[in-house]
């Protein structure tokens, strides 16, 4: 019940003296905090924060004020109204992007450096990929061999990526270690990397994982066991790493 109170957005200090005047029934400052074993000065700041929250309403009888829990079967009431609240708020955000893109727009052409951590972040860059990319545009990757003890949920990562960019219409050329061959296949199967990728193995070896897109040169790197990606800005760098992979390219084996 406590959890299912924390879901609904409420603090433990909150949930005591909720749930202490629902015991209660109609009650005034003093006995509630008896009863949830809080200082006066607790309770009163729950109250007001319950309040606003609605689970909580008063009257007002001469000078004290006599405090009443929200019946249980209305708490559905207040959910409905916050997703009416947020339905809201997501149309005024909705609103506002087009004007934060020409913030954006501004700043556009100029060097950017970011870093995402852990697998959110790593997740992020490549949905940044599928957001950038369009229909008919390609992209390059090259893979290293710490790729062989990724987790099952990055390979997953991978193949719902993979089919996405199919989906889109977007061409991914990637450029793998020789010994990742068997690994790819018997992982992904030649028909799904035939179909959604194309693939080269090579002798060569690379340090980290490198993904290159329009502008945008993505490092990937492991550390602590966390997934760490530095994503890069420059269109003469990606130009650069891009003529690497082409020449690397060439030289690899289908």
């Amino acid at each position: 019940m406590i959890e299912e109170l924390k879901l609904l957005g409420l603090t433990d200090g909150e949930i005591k003296v909720y749930l202490s005047l629902l015991k209660l029934g109609p009650s005034t400052n003093s006995p509630l905090a008896r009863q949830a074993g809080l200082q006066s000065s607790t309770v009163y700041y729950c109250l007001n924060s319950l309040i606003e929250k609605g689970f909580v309403n008063y009257i007002k009888k001469g000078d004290r004020k006599h405090f009443s829990a929200l019946d249980p079967e209305d708490i559905i009431a207040v959910l409905q109204r916050k997703e009416s609240e947020l339905q809201q708020q997501k149309q005024r955000i909705k609103k506002a992007i087009p004007k934060l893109k020409q913030h954006q727009n501004v700043l556009q052409d100029r060097n950017t450096a970011e870093v995402y951590e852990g697998f959110q972040g790593f997740q992020s860059t490549f949905t940044e990929i599928l957001r950038t990319l369009k229909r008919g545009d390609r992209y390059e990757a090259f893979v290293i061999e710490q790729a062989l003890d990724e987790p099952k949920r990055l390979k997953l990562l991978f193949i719902r990526h993979n089919k996405m960019l199919k989906a889109k219409g977007i061409k991914l050329r990637l450029l793998a270690p020789e010994r990742m061959r068997s690994v790819f296949e018997k992982l992904y199967g030649k028909h799904f990397l035939r179909t959604y990728q194309q693939v080269r193995y090579t002798k060569e070896k690379t340090p980290v994982g490198i993904t290159v897109y329009k502008d945008t040169v993505v490092t990937n790197i492991e550390e602590n066991g966390r997934p760490v990606s530095f994503k890069l800005t420059n269109k003469k760098l990606a130009d650069s790493y891009r003529e690497y992979f082409s020449s690397a390219w060439e030289k690899a084996r289908p």
